[in-house]
């Protein structure tokens, strides 16, 4: 019946389901919203999910930030950018529909059943038929410059398998390494995609256009250093290499950041909301070159990275491509676009910044900081619903 009535609404209304990014924005930010809620009702009223009797508690919220969430907003974007890359059209309409479907069975499937084995087959569906679906139109062309996104999605669906065989308790001591692994490999899809577009977005987004400073040679280490970063941080226990390779990526990102800056961007939310996010980039490898000695500044260099960078460049991004994919003008986004990002900036900033005054009062930083990102998702979701679910307001 469910299925029956979504393919009525789509002869009815088939935008929804015309290109990845409108059903996969729409559900990552009310998946997203949903979550976060809990995530408060766990700390403050002591919450028992159903779910936990799947994953334990710390477990499942990260599991799901990173293979929930992220992977829908990624999916959502690839699938479009793909089509602008290969003028081949992606997975659209039935097939597209039944690929969010797979998505959201596998956030809900915990909530509906305790069979470990069910959970696990559902809930890891969803990437490799991501991973298919990118495929199909990057090979048809031979758009080599992009396959790493079909290696990239497989290793996804990889970690998510080994968080689930140690739940399934056939592996032991995996799922940490699984979990930090995707995140930082988020975010090294961040700073690629960053490259690719920031500069541009940047200097044609402001009233008067300006020229971005771009180094070849910080190009070049952009990756390199980010990489040595990461390896070092959930491979090598060195307080010493750590310390190394997070000052070395602060110089290289950060002299990237400053190469994008014009103090124009401020009069525009579309565009400080990224320049913002990939700062938190950058206060990330000061949080974690200080765990190196510190390990009090743990979920606190985590969280810079995951809410700082991810969750702020992510619904920036959402917040961008939905206005520019519908045909409406993107010096005149929905007003709220500055109260959105700002909170989920603000939401970054407590949990990040805030413990390290009030140590005391940290579960009330993790209430707090939920809350406030949550109320940044439900104002994305009123104000983008109508954009994402109607037609295009131009004839392309």
């Amino acid at each position: 019946m469910p299925f029956y009535l979504l393919t009525k609404f789509m002869k009815t209304n088939n935008a929804l389901f015309s290109l990845a990014f409108r059903p996969f924005f729409l559900a990552a930010s009310i998946f997203a919203l949903i979550a976060m809620l809990a995530w408060v009702a766990v700390f403050l009223f002591s919450v028992k999910l159903s779910a936990f009797a799947y994953y334990p508690m710390i477990i499942w919220h990260a599991h799901e930030m990173i293979f929930g969430y992220s992977m829908a907003v990624i999916a959502g974007f690839l699938l479009t950018a793909i089509k602008n890359w290969t003028g081949v059209q992606t997975v659209n309409g039935t097939k597209l529909l039944v690929l969010v479907g797979i998505w959201i069975l596998g956030r809900i499937i915990p909530f509906i059943t305790d069979i470990a084995w069910l959970i696990a087959a559902a809930e890891m569906l969803f990437l490799p038929t991501l991973a298919y679906f990118i495929a199909v139109p990057l090979i048809q062309v031979g758009n080599k410059r992009n396959y790493f996104m079909i290696g990239l999605i497989i290793v996804f669906g990889l970690l998510n398998m080994l968080i689930h065989l140690e739940l399934l308790k056939i592996l032991s001591n995996v799922s940490n390494y699984a979990i930090q692994t995707g995140l930082y490999l988020i975010i090294a899809l961040i700073i690629v995609m960053a490259g690719r577009v920031f500069p541009m977005f940047s200097q044609n987004g402001v009233e008067t256009r300006y020229q971005v400073k771009k180094y070849i040679w910080v190009e070049k280490l952009v990756m390199p250093s980010y990489f040595l970063f990461m390896i070092s941080v959930i491979f090598i226990e060195s307080a010493e290499v750590v310390l190394i390779s997070a000052v070395i990526a602060v110089i290289i990102h950060g002299i990237r950041l400053k190469g994008w800056y014009n103090q124009q961007i401020w009069h525009v939310p579309l565009v400080w909301v990224l320049h913002l996010g990939y700062l938190f980039l950058i206060i990330g490898f000061i949080m974690s070159a200080i765990n190196a000695y510190n390990p009090s500044f743990y979920f606190l260099a985590m969280h810079a990275f995951s809410v700082g960078v991810i969750s702020t460049i992510t619904v920036g991004m959402m917040a961008r491509v939905s206005i520019g994919h519908t045909g409406r003008n993107l010096r005149f986004p929905p007003k709220t676009v500055k109260y959105i990002f700002s909170l989920s900036l603000l939401a970054a900033v407590v949990r990040s910044f805030v413990p390290i005054f009030l140590s005391n009062y940290y579960e009330w930083t993790v209430v707090i900081s939920g809350a406030i990102l949550a109320l940044a998702f439900l104002l994305f979701v009123i104000s983008y619903t109508s954009l994402l679910i109607k037609p295009r307001v131009d004839p392309n």
